[in-house]
C-alpha cells in the first residue's frame, strides 16, 4: 500500500528531471562583397545530427528544411546529395558595416506545408528546430583611409629642441582588422620632419635655424590590407619664425625709451663675433680644446650644426659643452676649422631661448722644438687671454661669455 501511494509521486520527479535534448549549433563565415550564390565557408551540417525523420511520407511529402530569423532572405539552404550535408549559400550581396553577423535557425517542415508557403506567400508552419547557425561577415579592404580636418599650415619657433612633436595627423579606415590598421609617412622626403609610421606624429629631427623658406611635404596613411590602400596626401606647411633679439634700454636722451631691433635670425652664419682657437697639431686625441659654459642658461644643451659629426675633426658635448678632439690634426690638409655650435635652453617642455657660438679652431705648429724640450721647457710659457664680448642678441656681457683662446710660447 505504501509503494502505491508514492508511485504517482515517482513517476512526476523522474519526468521533471529528464533533460532536454539541444539543439545542435554551426558556425560559418563568408567574405563581405561576395557575389550571390557564394558558399558559406566551414559550415556542414550533417543530417546524421538531425531529426530528419520524414513527417508526411515520401516523394513531394518528405521532409524539407527552412531558414529562420532576421537576415535569412540573405541565405538560401541546400542539401549535399553525395556527402549527406546541409550547406548555406548567399543571395545577396553582403555588407560587413552594414551588418557583421546572422544569427539563424534551421527549421524542419513537411513538403505539404513547403508548397503552400511557396503558392500563399506565407510562412509555412515549422514542426521543429533542428540547429542552430551564425555566419560571419569577414571584412575585405575595400575602404580608403581618409584623414581628418584640413591641410596643416602652421609657425614653428627655428630653435625648436630636436624630436620635438610639433603636430599629429590621424586618419580613419572603415575596415576592421589589419585593413584597418595604418602607417604613416611623409613625401617628398625633406631631412627636417618625420613622420612617425605608428602614431602620425611629426618630429623635427634636424635644425632649423636660420631657414627663411617654407617647408612643404605631404603625408600619407597606408593601411596593413591586402592589397593596401592608400590615402590622399594631407598637405603640411610649416613656416620657421625667427624672434627678433632681446630689446635694449636707452636712457642716453632723459627718459627711458625701449630700442626694439630690427628682426634678424640668430643663425650663426650672421655671427660677427666668432670665438678664434689656436691649437697644436700634436694635440691628442681626446683632448678637450675649450668648454662653452657658463652661458646665461640653467639648464643648456649643446649642439654641432655645422660640419656633421662625420666630416668635422673635433665633437661637441651636449650636456658639458666641452669642444673635444676626435680625430687627428692636420695643419697641412686643414689648417682652419670652422665649427657651428648651438646652445639651447632645454628647461620646461620646449626650448624658449637660443644662443648661438661660431667657433674657429686653428691648427698650428708649437714653437719650441723637440730637441730644445729641456733647454725651452722652463721658458715655455702658455699664455691665455680670456676676453668677453657681447653675444648676438644684445645680451649684458657677464651672461654670455665668448672666449678668445690664443696659445703660443714665450721666449727668455
Amino acid at each position: 500500500m505504501i509503494w502505491v501511494a508514492f508511485l504517482p509521486f515517482l513517476v512526476s520527479c523522474a519526468h521533471g528531471n529528464r533533460t532536454v535534448d539541444q539543439v545542435p549549433f554551426f558556425h560559418g563565415h563568408v567574405f563581405e562583397n561576395s557575389s550571390p550564390g557564394s558558399r558559406v565557408n566551414g559550415l556542414s551540417v550533417p543530417l546524421k545530427r538531425l531529426n530528419s525523420e520524414r513527417l508526411c511520407g515520401t516523394g513531394e511529402f518528405a521532409a524539407h528544411f527552412k531558414l529562420l530569423g532576421d537576415g535569412s532572405v540573405n541565405f538560401r539552404v541546400f542539401a549535399h546529395n553525395k556527402r549527406g550535408h546541409i550547406l548555406l549559400k548567399t543571395s545577396a550581396v553582403l555588407d560587413r558595416e552594414e551588418r557583421g553577423e546572422y544569427a539563424l535557425s534551421l527549421g524542419l517542415c513537411c513538403g505539404q506545408c513547403a508548397g503552400l508557403s511557396r503558392e500563399v506567400e506565407e510562412q509555412s508552419p515549422v514542426v521543429t528546430e533542428v540547429a542552430s547557425i551564425k555566419v560571419d561577415v569577414l571584412d575585405t579592404n575595400d575602404h580608403q583611409p581618409t584623414f581628418i580636418g584640413n591641410d596643416v599650415k602652421l609657425s614653428l619657433d627655428d630653435a625648436t629642441a630636436l624630436r620635438t612633436a610639433i603636430y599629429t595627423v590621424t586618419a580613419r579606415d572603415g575596415d576592421s582588422g589589419k585593413n584597418a590598421e595604418l602607417i604613416y609617412f611623409a613625401l617628398p622626403r625633406n631631412g627636417s620632419f618625420y613622420a612617425v609610421p605608428k602614431t602620425g606624429d611629426i618630429l623635427l629631427v634636424d635644425s632649423i635655424l636660420g631657414l627663411d623658406e617654407p617647408i612643404k611635404f605631404k603625408v600619407f596613411a597606408r593601411d596593413r590590407g591586402w592589397p593596401p590602400r592608400t590615402s590622399q596626401g594631407k598637405d603640411v606647411e610649416i613656416n620657421p619664425r625667427q624672434w627678433p633679439v632681446a630689446p635694449s634700454l636707452n636712457t642716453q636722451q632723459g627718459g627711458s625709451q625701449i630700442k626694439v631691433p630690427a628682426r634678424r635670425s640668430r643663425s650663426v652664419l650672421e655671427s660677427d663675433s666668432p670665438v678664434l682657437i689656436n691649437v697644436s697639431e700634436d694635440a691628442g686625441i681626446g683632448s678637450v680644446v675649450m668648454n662653452l659654459n657658463p652661458v646665461r642658461f640653467q639648464a643648456a644643451a649643446f649642439e654641432l650644426v655645422e660640419p656633421d659629426a662625420e666630416s668635422s675633426p673635433v665633437s661637441v658635448s651636449r650636456d658639458s659643452g666641452d669642444i673635444v678632439i676626435s680625430r687627428k690634426l692636420d695643419r697641412e690638409t686643414e689648417p682652419l676649422v670652422e665649427i657651428s655650435v648651438k646652445v639651447q635652453d632645454k628647461r620646461g617642455e620646449r626650448t624658449r631661448v637660443c644662443v648661438c657660438v661660431c667657433v674657429c679652431v686653428c691648427v698650428c705648429v708649437c714653437v719650441c722644438e723637440r730637441e730644445r724640450e729641456r733647454e725651452c721647457d722652463p721658458l715655455c710659457v702658455r699664455e691665455i687671454k680670456i676676453e668677453r664680448k657681447r653675444a648676438t642678441g644684445g645680451l649684458p656681457p657677464h651672461e654670455s661669455p665668448i672666449f678668445s683662446c690664443r696659445i703660443g710660447s714665450a721666449k727668455p
